[in-house]
């Protein structure tokens, strides 16, 4: 249920839908290079992504982009529940900051997105 409650939260800030668009796209791309020799064409991924209805993608290809759109959905909320439990447990004293949390909970290193404004 939580991790429906957080794609709702990326689902209203339209900035942070176009950056996952964006990223859902690259990430479609490189993982369709891998094993196919012909590119999947950009603007059809585009359209498909945007509205399921457009988009001239063959039938394989959108199975595979819906399939990898969903890991990135599920990536993206994922990342919501940690910025969460990071806020919470700086706003409960649990931990001092940024980086004593991902210390704990990031062992492998905290390089997303909403981290790097508290990087410095």
């Amino acid at each position: 249920m939580i991790i429906a409650h957080a794609n709702l939260i990326v689902d209203h800030d339209p900035m942070t839908v176009v950056q996952r668009t964006q990223d859902t796209m690259r990430y479609v791309q490189a993982e369709w290079n891998k094993s196919h020799e012909e590119p999947i064409d950009a603007a059809e991924l585009h359209k498909f992504l945007c509205d399921e209805h457009y988009g001239d993608l063959t039938e394989e290809q959108k199975a595979f982009v819906r399939l990898y759109r969903d890991k990135m959905r599920s990536a993206y909320a994922g990342m919501v529940c940690q910025l969460l439990l990071c806020e919470e447990m700086m706003r409960r004293n649990m931990v001092p900051d940024f980086q004593t949390y991902c210390s704990v909970f990031c062992p492998e290193g905290c390089s997303v997105p909403w981290a790097l404004h508290r990087a410095g």
